[in-house]
């Protein structure tokens, strides 16, 4: 598309993330950005709770709705090309259908169950990774008969970085994505389906449902089938993002004596639920988010590097590289923007005041 493409695009990113978007707009503007270098028929772009990996909220585009559940279901179950986690972990977070599969799209039941109905010719995907974290990850389909040439792939690598700055951006300050509601309950059958649901859910399903969910959100079905998958726990919990904007935490759970039918318990995110996300926006390691954890109980760098079993100067490394991740000068900055940005609001609410 040319030098003139990837600027307009990159300089998309780079004023998104001044404003306060929600994460639903954050989506929308990587998938815009996108466009300009790549150009699609059909795209998906989620934001993912970093534990789990699992899609936490998004948008959708040029997609059938009756596309939702199959797609998500050969993303859990199906051996496939190009996997989320896959790329998450990957050195390359990008790649297409048509390179991997060697042009032959057929290899991929991805293709052949979904996308060759409607005429796709290539498939290129991305995971948004901060440090060793996934916040985001994003499906690109073509219809066009043509198969994303090694340019446009190349621009779409360049464009991952502030691609990701968005995304932290966007998660605005703790007070605003806290939800208010107490815990509903939703009961789905082993097709899918809701057989039941405590007063209140629908308010929360409509604020997690989006574009092309026309009963439960995708999202929903996604934690449902994953806890039927895994092989080794049937409960979990993750955490989504509300078109609103809010966080709530889902713990899925089997129904005693009903095979594969699930109980869903939605109920409002804590704030520490959502500092490892604060902590993880910023690509912190495993390592510098220990130490964090630690600055903000006030203990000092001896103290870390016992507590860590690791050297003081080792300690003195990690905290350079914190410092330049999260934008801060000093410890006392560090821990300042973490509690006023992310906490303090909300400690505020649950004091009692005379």
């Amino acid at each position: 598309m040319g030098i003139g493409a990837f600027t307009s695009a990159r300089d998309l990113l780079l004023r998104a993330a001044d404003r306060e978007l929600t994460g639903e707009e954050a989506c929308t503007e990587i998938a815009a950005a996108i466009r300009r270098v790549a150009p699609y028929d059909a795209a998906a772009v989620m934001t993912t709770d970093p534990d789990t990996n699992l899609p936490a909220g998004g948008m959708v585009t040029g997609f059938d709705t009756s596309a939702c559940v199959p797609f998500w279901d050969n993303e859990l179950l199906d051996p496939d090309f190009n996997k989320f986690n896959d790329l998450a972990r990957s050195v390359d977070p990008v790649a297409t259908l048509a390179e991997v599969t060697d042009g032959d799209l057929d290899r991929s039941p991805r293709h052949t169950k979904l996308y060759a109905g409607f005429g796709a010719s290539d498939e290129l995907r991305i995971a948004l990774v901060a440090g060793s974290s996934c916040l985001g990850i994003g499906s690109f389909i073509r219809c066009d008969g043509e198969v994303y040439s090694p340019t446009e792939i190349s621009d779409v690598r360049h464009l991952l970085a502030p691609a990701v700055g968005v995304l932290r951006a966007a998660l605005g300050t703790m007070s605003e994505l806290l939800t208010d509601h107490g815990p509903v309950v939703v009961l789905l059958g082993a097709d899918g389906t809701v057989l039941s649901q405590s007063e209140g859910a629908e308010t929360v399903l409509e604020d997690l449902r989006i574009d092309i969910d026309t009963g439960l959100p995708g999202t929903l079905h996604v934690a449902a089938a994953r806890a039927r998958s895994s092989r080794s726990a049937t409960r979990l919990t993750t955490r989504l993002r509300g078109s609103s904007g809010r966080w709530v935490r889902v713990h899925v759970a089997p129904m005693e004596g009903s095979l594969d039918a699930v109980s869903l318990t939605i109920d409002a995110a804590q704030p520490s639920d959502l500092v490892p996300i604060m902590l993880d926006s910023y690509g912190l390691t495993a390592r510098e988010t220990d130490i964090v954890l630690l600055l903000c109980r006030g203990i000092g760098t001896k103290e870390i590097a016992t507590e860590l079993m690791i050297s003081v100067h080792t300690v003195r490394d990690h905290l350079k590289a914190i410092f330049e991740k999260a934008g801060v000068s000093s410890r006392g900055e560090l821990v300042a923007k973490l509690f006023t940005n992310h906490l303090l609001d909300t400690f505020h609410d649950t004091v009692v005041h005379d």
